[in-house]
């Protein structure tokens, strides 16, 4: 709905919709109409960077630990040689 009435320039409908969510919006970004507008609003609505890095630290193995297991599958050398072993 939200998608909806910012790309198709629904003022009223967006505006309704926005202070429903509870989004505040900046001055300047309530000036915005269509893509700018639907750009901030996501931004406010669901930030993207912290849900991203909370998922990354919760499901990702850390790298030592990834690196381990996925050695057989990366490395195509023997695996007694230098590198296998530092891996």
């Amino acid at each position: 709905k939200v998608f909806d009435a910012i790309m198709n320039f629904k003022k009223e409908e967006a505006a309704k919709l926005i202070e429903k969510l509870d989004i505040k919006l900046d001055s300047e970004d309530k000036d915005k109409e269509g893509k700018p507008l639907l750009k901030a609003v996501m931004r406010r609505w669901l930030p993207a960077g912290d849900a991203l890095l909370q998922m990354i630290t919760i499901h990702l193995p850390s790298p030592v630990t990834a690196q381990k297991y996925r050695c057989e599958l990366l490395y195509e050398g023997p695996p007694d040689d230098e590198a296998a072993i530092g891996i």
